[in-house]
């Protein structure tokens, strides 16, 4: 039987503002797929209060978790943004229990074909989701039990499939190139980006989509980028070599990986 979520809707329309769980490992929603209907889920509250609250659950299985205010304006777009990765559906919480509520019936779902298969992609909410997944339990800290070592392995197996028949968008800062940029050119002024890790590895980034890119880049005001889609087989093609790897989605779920690690990944999952 059909459940009438209108009241709901009505309230999350008024709200002046709203309150999502999110993971500090993967700066997106905290997700969850719900044991009964396979439904995966993200967490949003009218108070901060609550949503703190809500998150003590999760201390003793190690999450870390934090409260992110959205103002009135933002909420369409910010759950519209759910969409893309790979989210269905919401457990919505004001004053009594948490109501889970279908994503479709809250937010604008968009055509996710079209981005997908965009030249630069701009969408890919299989990868972004089960890497979501996969980090969240990567990142718990502390000794892992054998059940959750099988867990994990099984999590990187459902990503490693969307990993290796994905593009990513490869970024050049242009900002110092005189006229048009030549890719074939040595001499011209291109820079590659470079993430350093706290311990002062360094990292190529690359995206699974044009938001994460301008997540990743919104400080660097005033530069210029020129992008390109690759698939994975052929990312270390473009790798820089003062680099040890790549990291995917270094705004997000922040995935590094090693030259030894991209191709042991290519390995053992091809198919």
């Amino acid at each position: 039987m059909a459940v009438d979520h209108s009241f709901w809707l009505k309230k999350i329309e008024k709200l002046d503002e709203l309150y999502v769980l999110c993971s500090e490992y993967t700066h997106h929603p905290f997700v969850v797929c719900d044991e009964e209907t396979f439904d995966d889920m993200a967490y949003i509250f009218t108070t901060a209060e609550m949503c703190k609250a809500f998150a003590q659950q999760f201390i003793t299985d190690k999450y870390v978790l934090h409260e992110v205010q959205i103002e009135k304006e933002m909420i369409p777009g910010v759950l519209t943004s759910f969409f893309l990765l790979g989210i269905n559906a919401v457990m919505f919480q004001d004053e009594g229990a948490p109501v889970k509520i279908p994503l479709e019936e809250i937010a604008m779902k968009p055509d996710l074909e079209v981005p997908k298969n965009a030249p630069i992609p701009e969408a890919n909410p299989e990868l972004q989701l089960t890497g979501l997944y996969f980090m969240q339990e990567l990142n718990r800290p502390g000794e892992k039990s054998a059940e959750e070592k099988i867990r994990l392995s099984e999590l990187e197996a459902e990503m490693a499939h969307y990993l290796l028949n994905s593009r990513y968008i490869v970024a050049f800062d242009v900002t110092d190139v005189k006229g048009d940029w030549n890719p074939e050119d040595p001499n011209q002024q291109v820079r590659v980006p470079i993430v350093s890790t706290p311990n002062g590895h360094k990292f190529q980034p690359v995206y699974t989509d044009y938001g994460e890119m301008q997540m990743f880049n919104r400080t660097a005001i005033g530069r210029k980028f020129k992008m390109t889609a690759v698939p994975y087989e052929r990312l270390m093609e473009y790798h820089f070599k003062e680099a040890e790897g790549f990291v995917i989605n270094p705004g997000g779920f922040n995935l590094i990986l090693t030259v030894d690690q991209m191709n042991e990944m290519a390995r053992r999952y091809a198919e």
